[in-house]
């Protein structure tokens, strides 16, 4: 039966839109039309669906596809008001992620209908309990029985969504590590991905995954978990470190990321946070401990090494006075600061350590100070101040802010 012989012209002009009306068309005339139809992925399902509706619904009636609204991208929208979210049931990752769908767009005021297309992979059972889950999150649920065989580029989506379960990152490496397949089919299948609200592009071939009942463009992992994705090896280190240990209290508008990696970009922004990746030589790529944040595991600097580096590169501190509250507070373990500072071969290091614990009222047993030539106590500031012999230190820190810690 073709869908122009469903309803009469006049009947197409006068018939009332509603709920019960598109379910009883989806439910037996779509149905009807199908039965010899083989479905090879959802869009061609959609594809098929909205011609349909096009035909049989009032002619005054809009029938659009892949509507995109500030939750997402709809995938077949009736008269501006109907949602039809559509499921190809060959796994159920895709009915788990109907479940977040509703709840996203219940928010847009309109009815949802979920529309399952069941094509005989999923046991009955299944099917009927992801429709009874739809039911109970608020939708009207269809199930519409059909032959279905996908063609690869699914096949390929539903390889990445599996190795997407449990995760909150993934990279086009770690696919490919399983994936033997052309690579622009999989970058189809995760564009597909990103445009289904699934994943969000955090750079090139590495992607942060929208969990279950979230909102694309408002969810977001921790700055240092998307952090860690950026550059191989890494670690969280400088101002940003010093800030997560609680040794500052200015909040840092950059993630800083230390790195022996060449990296093209040196200064980067995701999702609003900018990032800062900072080159050090090998040498100076250790005291790197490991913390659970968010249920995914970082690296970062760990308190002594956090100091050492924002004394050994203070632009990316917010100065020297930063490590001095530090010092001035927290009270580190001097024996492995030492050990630190000696080990990345830094004597602007050792002479700014010596000089905050003086200017502290405290001591440390430090190396003496063999050159003659003097350094900055703080580069971020102006080039000018008074000496310090003993530690070979043009002191160019407001008198005022070193009135304050001592």
């Amino acid at each position: 039966m073709r869908p122009t012989e469903l309803l009469h012209p006049e009947q197409r002009l006068n018939k009332r839109i509603n709920l019960q009306v598109i379910k009883s068309l989806l439910e037996k005339e779509f149905w009807r039309m199908i039965q010899n139809q083989v479905f090879t992925n959802e869009k061609h399902f959609r594809e098929e669906l909205t011609e349909f509706l096009r035909i049989t619904l009032p002619a005054n009636v809009k029938v659009d596809k892949e509507v995109r609204t500030k939750l997402g991208i709809v995938d077949i929208l009736i008269d501006e008001n109907y949602i039809l979210e559509l499921k190809y049931a060959d796994n159920k990752g895709t009915l788990d992620r109907g479940i977040a769908e509703i709840v996203r767009y219940r928010k847009l005021g309109k009815p949802v209908i979920m529309t399952i297309l069941d094509v005989g992979i999923l046991s009955p059972q299944i099917i009927t309990q992801y429709r009874d889950y739809y039911e109970e999150n608020g939708a009207k649920a269809i199930v519409i029985k059909a032959t279905g065989h996908r063609k690869r580029v699914d096949t390929v989506t539903s390889f990445v969504e599996n190795l997407m379960r449990g995760k909150k990152l993934i990279t086009v490496e770690q696919i490919s590590k399983n994936y033997l397949g052309k690579k622009k089919v999989l970058h189809t299948a995760l564009s597909r991905l990103k445009k289904r609200g699934f994943i969000e592009r955090i750079e090139k071939g590495k992607y942060m995954i929208i969990p279950l009942g979230a909102e694309k463009g408002k969810y977001t992992l921790n700055e240092f978990v998307i952090g860690s994705l950026l550059v191989n090896p890494y670690c969280i280190a400088y101002w940003s470190a010093l800030h997560h240990y609680g040794l500052t209290e200015q909040i840092p508008n950059t993630v800083f990321i230390q790195t022996t990696a060449r990296k093209k970009k040196q200064q980067i922004e995701v999702f609003g946070v900018r990032y800062r990746v900072v080159r050090v030589k090998d040498t100076k790529f250790f005291g790197i401990r490991k913390e659970w944040i968010e249920e995914t595991q970082i690296n970062i600097t760990d308190r002594e090494k956090t100091i050492i580096d924002c004394l050994d590169k203070p632009q990316y501190c917010g100065g020297v006075v930063e490590v001095a509250k530090a010092l001035k507070n927290e009270n580190p373990n001097k024996e492995k600061l030492l050990e630190y500072a000696q080990q990345i071969a830094n004597s602007g290091v050792i002479r700014r350590l010596g000089y905050l614990y003086n200017l502290l009222g405290t001591d440390i047993d430090a190396p003496p100070i063999e050159t003659r030539n003097y350094l900055l106590l703080d580069p971020t500031m102006p080039h000018k101040g008074p000496k310090n012999a003993k530690w070979r230190l043009t002191i160019n820190l407001n008198e005022k802010m070193l009135a304050k810690l001592e």
